[in-house]
């Protein structure tokens, strides 16, 4: 044990010795993201000036200290009159630099991708070398090249054997960490998570924000299953770190006055550890209607038996009527469920990401089309693949209702190309045949009518039952577009019967909408 302690120690002194190149792959966020988010629209690397300067050798330019303040909130310097500052905002046609909320942390890692970039510019020789000497520096260069890949493929060797021995010693010590978690521990995480005992510095209850049991309203937030899912990968110790220090703007607001203890970040990651696996619990729903209906046909049974043979209530009529007015209820209940077998309006799973189509139709203008790319000319209407979610989350990584969160798992999904598990809501059975492409092309039917208010929907549900009796009652009343539709110009009878007056429309039902062999095989 005390051996596999020092190996971690040496290891940790290791990691700081090579440097924040290699500590930078454990950061949370990568900085090479951090310049497309907050650099890349205005600013160029060596390849000119855009709406702002180019960054080739700003390192050098200035001191650290003053791009972090620049770099922090550009407006303050040049409210404060910095001269550097305002030469560059009068140069640049006092272009507006948006403020940032970046951690001095990721503002350095930021300045220090810049510099590595730009060490990395090759510099062009404009002089020519004479005819003789062209074979000679050739060949120096060619040998010096392999020279060099041959280095780089022994550092690159001995690196990989060491961060696989770092990762032998990180999942030791999660396995370790792990067995020392106790019940007492887990329950102390469950206490403070949920607001049964309070926290050293006034932090806000976690339960406020994040559910710990299922529920069948939308929480915008995650929920305490959603966390731990996404820190269960991580090693305990920095799960605990992330918990005082979090990387989320939300959270940084939050806890900007209030920091959890060491102790109390233990208790929460202990708690969260011990969901992942068994998930969230659901409330113990009490089954009135299946209780009503017991004591409906228990008064039934008692007013009958009552009737034929103990005959204590005198009037007949009383007990006539408990025993119709049961009657029609149980039988009411029976025929209703027996009905809605199979149906399923109202279903609403929760999706693996809570989309809101009130957001992406209502108000971002959202055409239907372009997610949903297919409904014209195709059965299906199409779920939309992560790429098309990333025509637009390439550049939107922060929602205003869910933070980066829920966009986080788009951009996951999308590095590890593997798709969105989306559950489908509406669902026909096997023996029934419906076409996107004959309702929105030649129907002209618009989503709204089988999907309800769906850009209205933070949740979406099934709005219809999609039974038979719906679909039949819907082409019977549903008015086909003759005009200027060449689809039906073979109903000649129908167009003259139109021209004539002796209809006023053509339902689908007379084109044949409700045959049988229309739907079903």
């Amino acid at each position: 044990m005390k051996k596999k302690s020092f190996l971690l120690i040496i290891s940790y002194f290791m990691l700081n010795f090579l440097g924040t190149g290699l500590l930078s792959s454990f950061a949370q966020t990568d900085p090479a993201e951090l310049f497309d988010d907050y650099c890349a629209d205005c600013h160029s690397i060596g390849e000119g000036d855009m709406k702002g300067p180019d960054l080739l050798g700003v390192e050098r330019k200035y001191n650290e200290d003053w791009l972090i303040k620049f770099i922090r909130s550009a407006k303050t310097m040049i409210s404060s009159g910095d001269k550097k500052a305002v030469d560059i905002w009068e140069k640049y046609n006092k272009s507006k630099m948006p403020d940032t909320n970046l951690s001095e942390l990721e503002i350095k890692s930021l300045i220090q991708y810049i510099g590595n970039l730009n060490k990395n510019k090759v510099e062009v020789i404009t002089s020519t070398p004479s005819n003789e000497n062209k074979s000679s520096v050739s060949n120096s260069t060619n040998q010096k090249i392999e020279n060099l890949n041959s280095k780089i493929d022994k550092y690159e060797t001995e690196l990989q054997n060491f961060e696989k021995k770092i990762d032998l010693i990180l999942e030791y010590h999660k396995k370790s960490f792990s067995a020392r978690i106790t019940d007492e521990e887990i329950n102390r995480g469950k206490e403070l998570f949920e607001g049964d005992r309070p926290f050293t510095n006034n932090v806000p209850v976690c339960v406020t924000c994040h559910n710990t049991f299922k529920i069948d309203s939308l929480n915008w937030n995650p929920s305490a299953h959603d966390i731990a899912k996404v820190l269960s990968n991580r090693d305990n110790m920095e799960m605990s770190t992330i918990i005082i220090n979090p990387s989320s703007n939300k959270m940084k607001e939050v806890l900007k006055d209030n920091k959890l203890t060491d102790d109390e970040s233990f208790y929460i990651t202990a708690f969260l550890q011990s969901i992942v696996k068994p998930g969230l619990k659901e409330h113990k729903k009490i089954p009135i209607k299946l209780i009503l209906f017991i004591i409906v046909c228990i008064l039934m049974f008692i007013s009958f038996f009552d009737l034929i043979f103990t005959k204590i209530v005198k009037q007949k009529w009383l007990n006539i009527t408990v025993c119709f007015v049961t009657a029609v209820f149980i039988g009411n209940t029976i025929i209703v469920n027996a009905r809605n077998i199979g149906l399923s309006k109202g279903y609403t799973p929760i999706q693996p990401i809570k989309f809101s189509h009130k957001i992406h139709v209502k108000e971002n203008k959202i055409n239907c089309i372009f997610c949903h790319n297919s409904p014209e000319f195709s059965i299906e209407s199409g779920i939309p693949s992560t790429n098309v979610c990333m025509n637009c989350h390439n550049k939107i990584k922060s929602g205003e209702m869910t933070g980066q969160f829920e966009i986080n798992k788009i951009k996951k999904s999308f590095k590890n190309k593997k798709p969105i598990e989306w559950i489908k809501i509406h669902n026909l059975p096997d023996h029934v045949f419906f076409s996107h492409a004959q309702h929105v092309n030649v129907g002209k039917i618009e989503c709204q009518t089988c999907h309800g208010a769906i850009d209205e929907m933070d949740i979406t549900s099934q709005h219809a039952s999609l039974s038979m009796g719906w679909c039949v009652k819907c082409h019977r009343e549903s008015e086909v577009q003759f005009e200027n539709n060449k689809y039906y110009s073979n109903h000649k009878e129908l167009h003259n019967d139109l021209k004539l007056g002796k209809i006023n429309n053509v339902t689908a039902d007379k084109i044949g909408a409700n045959d049988c062999a229309k739907c079903h095989y």
